[in-house]
């Protein structure tokens, strides 16, 4: 095989810069061209020896495999820093020795490899990064895997590149974590605070407490935020000729649990029967109102009760309406767990095994959360084209990204995406309405990046 005209563009904008963010779109082939990279700066420029790629557990494996598809994969050797101690220990032990020059990690284990090697011995040239809209979260309070990056990025001179299909999966707030780690705080400011002066106003806060949960872009700077970061950033996003459609099919809640949403809005408890269910601030509420969506709600203990089956019965017809290999989308455990007891022949292909069999073609209902599987999986647009929410996911970049798991080349028909939403229930109406901010947002992102290019 042979990388496209616009991956060849991709390759040559890598090679040129040094500390760079690849956003690409599902399915545009990112990691041909990390590969690529990697094979080119060890064996073209001899510019290093090792290269280390970070990537979600699920996806670390498939780096070999994909770079077994092309010429250039056959010079590389894969060793994965996952599975026990002495396994992870062996494997960093042969890049040490030679014997490998890709070093594959999971993100749980990044940190603990970066504390297993003294930055004085860094032997890796290249730290490629996969899924990088994990890193979003930056600065004092950024994540653990954020704070590993940093270190890596502040006391080492090696090549960063960051790769994601959401590269502003949620807001502009998002985007320093990352810009920073490429740039060390020089077109975004040292710290998140000095971002959010220069760039940033609150969005949603407690008027009470002071305490911002979110904030917006300043009316006017999204232009001169863009432009001051652009050329960190190169665009990946080709028509692939894809077609997708969004279906969406309402339910009517019972009376007495569209009565519920709406007092427990109002004052943060209400009673169902038996049940009291509470909400100890308006950030509570809002997962609550989506538990009474979905049809069963959690107790104190932990426990769940079920309260309605609207958005069961709904699903019953969509899948019948279907009649063809489909995949439900949950998000609680009750959603999983009413799924499957109501479909017993339906597979959990967030496990490994029920995800082999989907790629394989033996599953006819499958059943998956987001969070794990909306990144690096490939093979199920062979079977699937059918993706029904029975739970919206308040995450833009776990709504697109578990899309794109079927929406990608490779796929030979028309994708469709059932949204079973709630009518009354007050929670359904609102995320769905910001996923489409979300989305006009990122997309506006990419334009810039594409028309500055």
């Amino acid at each position: 095989m042979k990388l496209r005209t616009y991956q060849d563009e991709a390759l040559a904008w890598c090679l040129s810069t040094p500390r760079g963010y690849l956003a690409a779109k599902a399915g545009a082939g990112k990691t041909a061209v990390a590969l690529a990279l990697i094979d080119s700066l060890i064996f073209d420029s001899f510019d290093m020896q090792a290269a280390l790629v970070v990537a979600p557990k699920r996806v670390v494996a498939q780096w070999a495999r994909e770079a077994a598809k092309w010429a250039f994969g056959a010079r590389l050797g894969f060793r994965e820093y996952l599975g026990p101690p002495k396994a992870r220990a062996s494997a960093l032990d042969a890049i040490r020795q030679a014997q490998g020059n890709v070093l594959v990690c999971s993100f749980e284990h990044f940190p603990e490899l970066m504390k297993a090697i003294p930055l004085k011995d860094w032997p890796f040239g290249l730290v490629v990064f996969d899924e990088a809209s994990r890193l979003r979260n930056g600065g004092r309070q950024g994540s653990v895997t954020w704070k590993a990056m940093n270190a890596v990025s502040r006391k080492t001179t090696s090549r960063i590149l960051l790769m994601s299909g959401s590269p502003r999966p949620g807001t502009a707030h998002e985007l320093w974590g990352p810009v920073a780690l490429l740039d060390r705080g020089l077109r975004l400011g040292q710290t998140l605070a000095e971002f959010r002066a220069r760039f940033l106003q609150p969005d949603k806060w407690d008027h009470r407490s002071g305490q911002v949960y979110s904030w917006k872009v300043r009316l006017g700077q999204e232009p001169a935020l863009y432009a001051a970061i652009q050329d960190l950033f190169f665009a990946v996003s080709p028509d692939l000729g894809l077609r997708f459609v969004e279906i969406d099919r309402w339910v009517q809640l019972p009376v007495a649990i569209a009565d519920a949403c709406e007092e427990l809005q109002r004052e943060q408890v209400v009673d169902l029967d038996a049940l009291e269910v509470t909400a100890g601030s308006q950030g509570v509420v809002a997962g609550k109102l989506h538990q009474l969506c979905q049809g069963a709600v959690f107790d104190a203990s932990g426990a769940w009760h079920e309260v309605h089956d609207e958005k069961l019965l709904e699903l019953d017809s969509v899948i019948e309406e279907i009649d063809a290999p489909t995949i439900v989308c949950v998000w609680y455990d009750h959603d999983r767990e009413r799924v499957l007891a109501r479909y017993p022949n339906a597979v959990d292909i967030t496990t490994e095994a029920g995800l082999a069999a989907a790629q394989a073609g033996r599953v006819r209902l499958a059943v998956l959360h987001p969070a794990s599987a909306a990144h690096g999986i490939d093979g199920l647009q062979a079977h699937f084209s059918d993706l029904v929410w029975f739970a919206l996911p308040a995450s833009f970049e776990l709504y697109s990204q578990t899309i794109a798991r079927i929406c990608r080349s490779g796929q030979a028909t028309t994708v469709r995406a059932w949204r079973i939403l709630a009518a009354g229930g007050i929670v359904d109406q609102r995320i769905a309405a910001r996923l489409v901010e979300k989305e006009a947002g990122q997309e506006t992102f990419f334009s810039y990046l594409e028309t500055a290019a």
